[in-house]
């Protein structure tokens, strides 16, 4: 009859060590998640890097510069919760006929929230009856920008 101490090497299987994998096996799938890791970093960086260079290629007109008169030209109102963080220096609205695709944007500075709460803002110099996708960005006193916000999306009136 086996005593206590070989049972127990029996149940130990050659891949393992103590019921713990070999090193050799443990550095293998280590390098696998560490290589998944760096690609998911990569195509993050890129994702972003690519967001970046989109909204650089936009320039933003003032609020106050309308490119059309009001009579020919739609618009649409827009609101959105106000950025809590401190040095907040304003917003920027990125609008475009296609979902993801903004040709303008619009830098409305910081206004004051209104009754409800909201920041709010009408773009105007729309083409009445097109649908806009728009998005909002917070940005800082150092020009650092957030990400953009959820899409929205309407028919200019």
């Amino acid at each position: 009859m086996a005593s206590n101490g070989e049972k127990m090497k029996g149940r130990v299987g050659k891949d393992s060590f103590f019921g713990i994998m070999k090193a050799e096996a443990w550095i293998a799938r280590t390098k696998w998640i560490l290589l998944f890791f760096l690609v998911f970093l990569l195509l993050s960086a890129i994702a972003c890097r690519t967001t970046e260079n989109r909204r650089a290629e936009i320039s933003c007109r003032p609020s106050a510069v309308s490119p059309r008169s009001a009579v020919e030209s739609g618009a649409i109102n827009i609101g959105w919760d106000p950025n809590k963080e401190p040095g907040l220096a304003g917003y920027r609205i990125y609008y475009g006929t296609s979902a993801g695709s903004y040709t303008s944007c619009v830098d409305v500075g910081n206004p004051p929230k209104s009754s409800s709460g909201l920041i709010e803002y009408t773009l105007t110099a729309l083409d009445k009856g097109k649908k806009y996708y728009i998005a909002v960005i917070a940005y800082d006193n150092y020009q650092n920008m957030s990400g953009f916000s959820i899409e929205v999306s309407d028919i200019a009136k």
